[in-house]
């Protein structure tokens, strides 16, 4: 029942997220992650509406990854933004602004080449993850990908060496 399900339906809901999104990668991993939930469900047999139900739990999953995605690049970026420079800082306040700009492009030659090339778009650039994505060459999904490991790498070393002290 479900392979019937999957051949009938898969393509079309791939489509339907890939329009959604923009991004045919995470239209892929939704799409299997929809059939694995509802291979999970016992009574699948029973549910009157098997496709309104396969798209209902495909637009959860969605719905899902990009709260988590808005949670982990919100707090990614407070982390960064409390390191930025404040023009209206004093003298001391700036000098430690400075020294956090230098530890962030330390850490920044740590990351692999393509995720320092995305952070600098995105951050220095001001590009959107789409536009980065157009002007690299690869999808959005990619561009989020590079960002949380950069943010992520970026926080953690700037907690580490604040422990430090």
């Amino acid at each position: 029942m479900l392979e019937e399900l999957f051949a009938r339906h898969a393509i079309p809901l791939r489509n339907y997220l890939t329009w959604k999104t923009g991004d045919p990668e995470l239209s892929d991993d939704l799409v299997q992650e929809t059939f694995l939930r509802a291979s999970g469900k016992k009574n699948l047999h029973q549910i009157e509406n098997l496709p309104s139900y396969i798209f209902r739990i495909a637009n959860n999953l969605l719905i899902d990854h990009l709260r988590q995605l808005s949670i982990r690049k919100t707090d990614a970026d407070s982390a960064i933004l409390e390191t930025l420079e404040d023009e209206s800082a004093g003298p001391d306040e700036r000098a430690f602004a400075e020294i956090n700009l230098d530890r962030i492009k330390a850490i920044l030659h740590t990351l692999p080449k393509r995720s320092q090339e995305v952070f600098l778009l995105c951050r220095l650039e001001g590009k959107t993850h789409k536009e980065a994505a157009r002007h690299l060459r690869i999808s959005t999904s990619s561009v989020q990908k590079h960002m949380a490991l950069a943010l992520s790498r970026i926080g953690r070393h700037l907690a580490r060496d604040d422990d430090d002290c």
